[in-house]
């Protein structure tokens, strides 16, 4: 697995090690559960994956050409690492139960899925080709959504994170 993806699976495994079962669907107000965010980031994956697959069935990357905006978006999300927050989830990536807490298999076979994909589109097509696009940041390379989606897992695992020692000290 790729060196950014395997330190999304490393910190989702250390973070669902430290939550109860009751906990896991915890949601404070207006906001999702922990069991939520990890069907986020699931669905998320799945998207990507599919988004490859269909390149490479037609032969071809979905990637358009990048705008000025989105040239800075993917520098800002995939080079250095920040993700602004207030950002809507799309629809096709927006939780409704929740993963379970007993496996995270889906979400982890999810993650495996992804990278492999990912790495298959990106000796097809190339390392500088723009594989799919982002429905915020525009075109990225395959190499970009790697960088993009452990920025994205990052600032959820800080959610969950946040959660925890919140319920944490809760429960003391």
């Amino acid at each position: 697995m790729s060196p950014e993806l395997e330190q999304i699976r490393r910190e989702a495994e250390r973070l669902a090690g430290n939550i109860s079962q009751v906990d896991w669907h915890y949601a404070p107000q207006g906001k999702w559960s922990c069991a939520q965010i990890f069907e986020h980031l699931l669905l998320s994956y799945t998207v990507t994956t599919k988004g490859a697959l269909q390149a490479m069935q037609i032969g071809k990357p979905l990637g358009g050409k990048p705008t000025l905006r989105d040239r800075i978006g993917a520098l800002y999300v995939a080079s250095l690492g920040f993700l602004p927050s207030g950002q809507a989830s799309p629809r096709q990536t927006t939780p409704k139960e929740g993963v379970g807490l007993d496996s995270l298999r889906p979400f982890h076979d999810a993650l495996v899925a992804m990278d492999a994909t990912l790495a298959d589109a990106e000796k097809r097509f190339g390392s500088r080709v723009k594989l799919l696009d982002h429905p915020i940041l525009g075109p990225l390379t395959a190499q970009q959504w790697r960088r993009f989606h452990r920025t994205h897992a990052k600032h959820h695992m800080k959610q969950i994170a946040e959660r925890v020692r919140h319920l944490g000290s809760a429960s003391a």
